[in-house]
């Protein structure tokens, strides 16, 4: 049986930091294929990628990965619960493999504990939840405010955003079993100044800076999105909808709608000032992005209902013939191009949705 390895990325864009994980996921779970799935226009913070999915994947590719998979877009602009879920929902498809991620420590016991204890939410940490949601904070911060009473150990783990992922894939790994097994791969000090994290790869890359030390040599972002661009767009489409579309649009709720409609906003800056304590910036600009796609609840609600289904971005040849036919037998749809997807598929909505968030995406080039 074909040992796989997987792991789950944006790669926006891809940096030092993520071929490091690459090569040490592959030699560590001694895999025979390695297999990527990947956000494909729009990240989990609500942003929109840098370079295209194919690109990015064939980033990957070069890098040692054997097979690239997009994650939906349904998926991939959800909270850090539904990121987790949608990329482990997808992953069910190759069967048994192991997940890599990168974390801030190199405890798998521990990360699980703390997984376990998320899982079973305490009556106590559930009332404690309720009390601070009542208060205006968001989900993430109230979790976080609940467990700084109860178990501050769990509540120091989860001060990080990579241990934060970590604990979400291994609570959605449950769902299936043994068929899931994890590897960590630790973040350490950069005491060679050649890692740098992609949010800070952008930033440079935003003030025309030199970005070669920190990504590898086929690499190339001397063309890119022009995130200008895209929040011309998205503030249009945010303007020209009614509360009563914006209602029906993902990540909006408790008359957020009604808010939007009636502020004065007129660009992507005056509309992240919307933020609250219940509406964090990455909240925010993820309901920017999903009424410029028109990702509504219904889409949310078709996705959680189909079996999951996924679309090659990139391969290596001399592993497609195996990869290829282990996705094919599986319950889920599995597409070699987006053209693949029948018409009267029950998830062509929701590659529709894939499709039109590339077609924003290279807009914006």
């Amino acid at each position: 049986m074909l040992k796989i390895t997987a792991v789950i990325a944006e790669y926006n864009p891809f940096h030092n930091g993520h071929l490091k994980q690459l090569k040490k996921a592959k030699r560590e779970t001694s895999a025979d294929a390695l297999v990527v799935v990947m956000s494909s226009s729009f990240t989990q913070h609500g942003d929109l990628c840098i370079a295209d999915r194919y690109t990015r994947a064939n980033w990957a590719i070069q890098a040692g990965a054997d097979l690239v998979l997009e994650l939906p877009t349904v998926y991939s602009l959800s909270t850090a619960k539904g990121f987790a879920e949608g990329a482990l929902k997808t992953l069910s498809m190759l069967g048994e493999y192991t997940l890599s991620f990168g974390t801030e420590s190199d405890e798998i016991e521990d990360l699980n504990m703390a997984a376990e204890f998320m899982r079973s939410e305490s009556k106590d940490v559930s009332n404690l939840l309720k009390g601070y949601l009542s208060e205006g904070y968001s989900v993430a911060k109230s979790r976080t405010l609940a467990l700084d009473k109860i178990r501050p150990d769990v509540s120091n783990m989860l001060k990080s955003p990579n241990n934060i992922l970590a604990v979400e894939y291994m609570k959605a790994g449950a769902a299936y079993g043994g068929k899931v097994q994890y590897h960590s791969v630790e973040r350490k000090p950069d005491d060679d100044k050649k890692f740098m994290s992609s949010t800070k790869i952008r930033n440079l890359i935003a003030q025309n800076a030199d970005v070669s030390p920190f990504v590898p040599p086929f690499v190339d972002l001397s063309t890119h999105a022009n995130i200008d661009k895209y929040n011309v767009i998205s503030t249009y489409a945010m303007k020209a909808m009614s509360a009563a579309q914006l209602k029906e649009i993902a990540n909006i709720s408790e008359g957020m709608e009604n808010r939007i409609s009636q502020s004065s906003f007129n660009n992507m800056d005056e509309f992240l000032g919307l933020t609250s304590k219940r509406y964090t910036r990455s909240t925010i600009k993820r309901i920017a992005a999903s009424a410029t796609l028109g990702l509504t609840k219904d889409l949310i609600d078709l996705a959680n209902e189909q079996p999951p289904y996924c679309t090659a971005l990139a391969f290596k040849p001399s592993k497609k013939k195996a990869l290829f036919a282990l996705l094919a037998q599986s319950d889920g749809y599995f597409f070699f191009k987006h053209s693949d997807c029948e018409k009267d598929c029950p998830v062509r909505p929701l590659v529709d949705l894939d499709e039109k968030a590339a077609k924003i995406q290279k807009l914006c080039i």
